[in-house]
């Protein structure tokens, strides 16, 4: 009680005065019109302002999921893409549509690319995807562009991918249309170009031509795009061409890939590990 009494005789003047602004300030705009409705329209315009800037922060905070969201529809649409292609050449879609989902050998699963290096000799980049997520050594990672790389080394909830902007990324590539087929290497110079060894000198290669996956390999389907050629010329003493591809992927800029998951890749290293061991 005592303190009380002695914030009073202290503040007490000046509590005196706030209060009686404010009861005058009511009086004002309760019983004078112009007044009213000046403070009406800056409350109007304060609140809104308040409210605002409360929705662009709670949307900010909700753009994570609404990406997420996206990352999944656009794995799904990727899925069928690429299964309709291994599926069939020809444009029958609506057949595609329908059929069983045995015949879809592979699955999309989106992830964001959590730490990645584009200005070394060899290049990696870690995704937010491990064990976890069923993510095995060796799958496939792509974006909406093209091919991104291999799957390295997994922990629990991350992996490591060798990205084809690495001196040991070999990835197997085809001319797309004429199927003849080579190995994709990087040259270490230009994160924005590869070059395309291993195909015959009887090859029908043009400039522009697009070079997609071979899909002779369990990691990536056929027909995922990689380039078109800029650049082609016989090697000495080889009786094989050297393409220089142009990427359509730029590395250093995608932010979010997708892991390749083949239903039936161990169905197909079994068969042909058998062979291997024949021979």
């Amino acid at each position: 009680m005592r303190n009380l009494l002695f914030l009073l005789a202290k503040f007490g003047g000046t509590i005196l005065f706030i209060l009686l602004e404010v009861i005058c300030f009511y009086i004002i705009i309760t019983f004078n019109e112009s007044q009213g409705d000046i403070w009406k329209h800056s409350t109007n315009l304060l609140s809104g302002n308040i409210n605002q800037k409360v929705q662009n922060t709670s949307d900010y905070f909700a753009l994570e999921a609404i990406n997420d969201s996206l990352l999944t529809e656009n794995a799904k649409l990727l899925e069928s893409i690429i299964n309709y292609r291994v599926f069939s050449k020809e444009n029958e879609f609506q057949e595609f549509e329908a059929i069983d989902s045995n015949f879809i050998e592979y699955k999309f699963l989106p992830a964001r690319i959590t730490n990645k290096t584009f200005n070394k000799r060899n290049n990696y980049i870690t995704l937010n995807k491990g064990l976890q997520d069923s993510i095995k050594i060796g799958m496939g990672v792509v974006s909406s562009n093209g091919i991104v790389g291999i799957v390295k080394n997994v922990s629990e909830h991350y992996c490591l991918v060798l990205t084809i902007l690495h001196g040991q990324s070999r990835i197997s590539a085809a001319i797309k249309n004429n199927d003849f087929h080579g190995t994709l290497m990087w040259d270490e110079m230009n994160p924005k170009q590869a070059k395309l060894i291993g195909l015959p000198k009887h090859a029908t290669v043009s400039v522009g031509d697009t070079i997609v996956t071979s899909g002779y390999s369990t990691v990536f389907p056929y027909g995922v795009e990689i380039g078109n050629v800029q650049d082609y010329a016989p090697l000495p003493n080889e009786d094989s061409f050297e393409i220089i591809v142009n990427l359509f992927n730029d590395i250093p800029a995608v932010t979010h890939c997708y892991i390749i998951r083949s239903i039936k890749q161990e169905e197909k290293l079994e068969i042909e590990l058998g062979v291997e061991d024949e021979f």
